[in-house]
């Protein structure tokens, strides 16, 4: 199904679509030219969802930590995860230099999210950047350290019927829950990770929420400052990007699945952020995870 947003312009169909069959050929291993100890042969290449089938458990023992996009990062002293697996998302690549440290893992879902950072993402280095397969008609190549995953793409049955789902194999299929940051506690449980704690998760829009309903807007000249507040950044967004109002309602029963899926697992999630709403987790203080930094 091809699902670029009417946002895309039509002259980059055609290029659009080969990056959507070359993205959804690469997700299976396939034939073709492989280099190895022999040198270059034809052989079996390994896809996206055996790669990714690789990483199970590899962060098992570890904790992990999820960071969202949200303004209360901007008074938070992240330099002490520079050790830790750390998932972030969309346009966390930002701030990057200012955290000074590289997050482990970088993904990327919304469609019109994507459509915006397309150029951005191929000039990210240090993690391993994961999109959705649908994502690939807007991400400009090489696409030599991305990966796709097979991502659910959500229609208005799928929150009803059957309702929000959690994977337990992130290789397999992964599934939406109205926020990047689902999809990032899906890849902590299929990392092996315990406990994952969440920061920069505010589930605070504030007055962009207010004056704006659920689903996308363009951003404009009017409304940028509040698009503004809403990220830990300022320059998160452009005027004349498309964005999207979050869902808090939809947010917070995914969080509630997520929280039964890792507690049937013998695993917890937990809230490290500082202000913000999200309540779905047991709250912990950010600081006394690294005593050694008091």
């Amino acid at each position: 199904m091809i699902s670029w947003s009417r946002h895309f312009p039509k002259w980059k169909y055609p290029l659009g679509y080969l990056r959507l069959r070359d993205a959804r050929q690469r997700y299976f291993d396939r034939i073709g030219l492989k280099r190895d100890a022999r040198g270059l042969r034809i052989g079996i290449v390994p896809g996206d969802e055996r790669k990714l089938a690789a990483l199970k458990n590899s962060g098992k023992g570890r904790r992990a930590f999820v960071l969202g996009n949200g303004p209360s990062l901007r008074n938070m002293d992240l330099s002490a995860l520079k050790n830790e697996i750390t998932i972030a998302s969309n346009g966390a690549y930002k701030a990057f230099q200012e955290w000074g440290f590289t997050p482990d893992y970088l993904l990327f879902e919304d469609i019109e999210q994507t459509e915006i950072r397309g150029q951005d993402i191929r000039n990210i280095y240090g993690p391993l950047k994961i999109a959705a397969i649908y994502n690939a008609h807007g991400i400009a190549r090489p696409w030599n350290d991305l990966l796709f995953m097979n991502a659910r793409l959500a229609d208005e049955a799928y929150w009803t019927d059957p309702g929000i789902q959690f994977s337990r194999d992130f290789s397999h299929s992964v599934y939406l829950g109205s926020t990047i940051s689902y999809i990032a506690l899906q890849l902590a449980y299929h990392l092996g990770c315990d406990p994952v704690y969440l920061i920069g998760v505010d589930m605070d829009y504030g007055p962009l929420a207010e004056q704006f309903p659920p689903g996308k807007i363009h951003v404009s000249e009017e409304n940028i400052d509040l698009v503004n507040q809403a990220h830990f950044t300022k320059d998160y967004y452009q005027v004349g990007d498309v964005i999207g109002i979050p869902n808090f309602d939809l947010q917070n029963q995914a969080f509630g699945v997520a929280r039964t899926a890792f507690e049937d697992a013998g695993r917890r999630i937990y809230n490290a952020g500082i202000e913000g709403k999200l309540d779905v987790f047991d709250r912990v203080d950010f600081h006394s995870l690294f005593p050694d930094k008091s």
